[in-house]
C-alpha cells in the first residue's frame, strides 16, 4: 500500500455463514450438516496486499518477472540496530498459486484469523494485482472456511520500487472518475460479492474505499460520491447481493470523519494502519516505540468510537518500517512517505497485547464486533504476520493467544 493522496482456527470451529464470525463451535451438527456456531469475541480480519506475484501491467512497467520480492531481500539496516532485511521463511512465494494461498488461508485460520481484507486495485478500467486473489487465494483448499471482503486502493499508483523522493513519480493515475467507478463496481459486484466466501457483517457484503477524499472529489463533491455509491447499492441489491455495507478509510489528513461518513453514507469507519492516526504519536527518528504509539491507538480507538455517528472498527498495526522502498536517507528527519519514523520493539508480545486491547474494545457491543490487522504480508512496509526468521510464527501465536483469551474471556462471562 501507500499513503493516500489525501491519505476458525483449529479449535475455532467449523465454517460459519459469511455474515457471522467463526466463533467456537458447539459440536452438535445444524441442519447443513456443519456444526452450529456461537458469536465468537469478535471477527479478525488481516489486510492482505497482492503485489507478491507476477502481473502483466508491472511487467510492462518494471521488466519480465517482475514482483515487490526484490526490494525486501535487497532492503539493508539504514542505522545502529535496525533490522534489515526481512527474511520470510516462506521464501519469495508466488501468491498466484493456490498451493501458496493454500498454506497462507490455512496459517490464518489456524491462528484465530477469520479472513483477508484483499487491497483491491482498479485502473485504466481494469484489474490489477488480481492474480493473488483470483488465481490463489479463491483457489485455496480450506477458502470455504474462510472469509474474503475488498477494500479498494483507490489511489495514484506511484513509483516506489523504490522511491527516489518523497514526490515519486506516478505510474497509473487513481481510477477516481464516476464512469470508472461504475465499471469497478460492476466487475465487483459480478465477480465477487456473490461468492460463498465474501465476508458479510450484519448480513451486508462489505466493502471499503480506501482514499475517501480523492474518490469524493473525483466523482464531483459529496453529494455526487453519495450518489455514485447509492448507485452501487442500487445495482448490488438488484443483482441479488443483497445489502452492502460501505467502509470508509479515514487518515489524519480527513478533519472530520464523522461528516465524511454522514455526507458519503457510508455504513462504517477504520484506519488502515496506526501512521494514518491523528498525532499518532510517531514524534521521534529514526524510531519511534511501538508501546508509545500502541498509548496512542487505544486513545484513537475511544475517540473515534465515542464520537461518529457510524460504528469504528479498530486497527491493530503489526509495524512500520518502509525503508525497503527508500534509496538514500539523509537522517536528519522524518521527510514524508516513505522516510518516515519507523516502529522499534514490535515484538510479538507487544503486537499481542494491542490485539488484546482492540478485542476488549469491541467485546462490549452487541454488533460490530470487528478488528482489522495490517497487516498478513505487507513485508515492504515492515507490517506482516507471516512467518519471519527473527520471530518465527511469534505474531501469529500472538494473535491465537489473544483471540482464545477474548473467546474465553467471553464465555465466562467478563468480557
Amino acid at each position: 500500500m501507500t499513503v493516500p493522496t489525501q491519505g476458525g482456527a483449529a479449535g475455532f470451529g467449523a465454517a460459519a455463514g459469511p455474515d457471522r464470525p467463526l466463533g467456537t463451535g458447539s459440536g452438535a451438527a445444524g441442519r447443513d450438516g456443519r456444526p452450529p456456531q456461537e458469536p465468537g469475541p469478535a471477527t479478525v480480519l488481516a489486510y492482505y496486499y497482492p503485489q507478491w506475484h507476477v502481473d502483466e501491467v508491472n511487467v510492462r512497467m518494471h521488466g519480465a518477472g517482475w514482483t515487490e520480492w526484490p526490494l525486501v531481500r535487497g532492503a539493508r539496516p539504514r542505522f545502529a540496530g535496525h533490522v534489515q532485511p526481512k527474511q520470510p521463511l516462506w521464501g519469495a512465494a508466488d501468491e498466484a498459486s493456490p498451493a501458496v494461498a493454500g498454506r497462507a488461508v490455512g496459517a490464518a485460520l489456524d491462528h484465530g484469523i477469520d479472513g483477508f481484507l484483499v487491497d483491491w486495485y482498479w485502473y485504466d478500467n481494469r484489474p490489477f494485482l488480481n492474480g493473488a486473489l483470483d488465481g490463489g487465494l479463491l483457489r485455496a483448499e480450506r477458502m470455504p472456511e474462510f472469509r474474503f471482503a475488498l477494500m479498494w486502493a483507490n489511489h495514484d499508483w506511484n513509483d516506489l520500487y523504490p522511491a527516489r523522493s518523497v514526490r515519486p513519480a506516478t505510474l497509473l493515475p487513481a481510477p477516481n472518475t464516476r464512469y470508472h467507478a461504475r465499471c469497478a463496481f460492476r466487475h465487483v459486484i459480478e465477480r465477487y460479492l456473490t461468492h460463498p466466501s465474501y465476508w458479510r457483517i450484519g448480513g451486508a457484503a462489505y466493502f471499503s474505499i480506501y482514499d475517501v477524499p480523492a474518490f469524493t472529489a473525483g466523482m464531483g463533491g459529496p453529494a455526487a460520491a453519495a450518489d455514485v455509491l447509492a448507485g452501487f447499492r442500487a445495482a448490488a441489491a438488484a443483482a441479488g447481493v443483497g445489502e452492502l455495507h460501505l467502509n470508509g478509510v479515514t487518515t489524519f489528513q480527513i478533519d472530520d470523519p464523522g461528516a465524511m461518513a454522514t455526507r458519503l453514507g457510508f455504513d462504517s469507519v477504520t484506519h488502515y494502519t496506526w501512521w494514518h492516526h491523528p498525532d499518532a504519536g510517531f514524534d521521534s527518528f529514526p524510531t519511534t516505540d511501538y508501546r508509545r504509539v500502541h498509548d496512542r491507538a487505544r486513545q484513537v480507538w475511544r475517540e473515534f468510537d465515542g464520537s461518529l455517528p457510524v460504528p469504528y472498527l479498530p486497527n491493530v498495526t503489526v509495524g512500520w518500517d518502509p525503508s525497503p522502498r527508500t534509496t538514500d536517507w539523509d537522517m536528519r528527519g522524518e521527510d514524508g512517505y516513505p522516510y518516515t519514523s519507523l516502529l522499534a520493539g514490535n515484538s510479538p508480545e507487544a503486537v499481542g497485547a494491542a490485539l488484546r486491547d482492540a478485542l476488549d474494545l469491541v467485546a462490549a457491543r452487541t454488533e460490530h464486533r470487528v478488528v482489522t490487522v495490517n497487516a498478513w504480508n505487507e513485508w515492504s512496509e515492515g507490517s506482516f504476520l507471516e512467518p519471519e526468521r527473527q520471530y518465527g510464527f511469534g505474531y501469529l501465536e500472538a494473535v491465537r493467544a489473544a483471540v482464545r483469551g477474548a473467546a474465553g474471556a467471553r464465555r465466562g462471562g467478563t468480557a
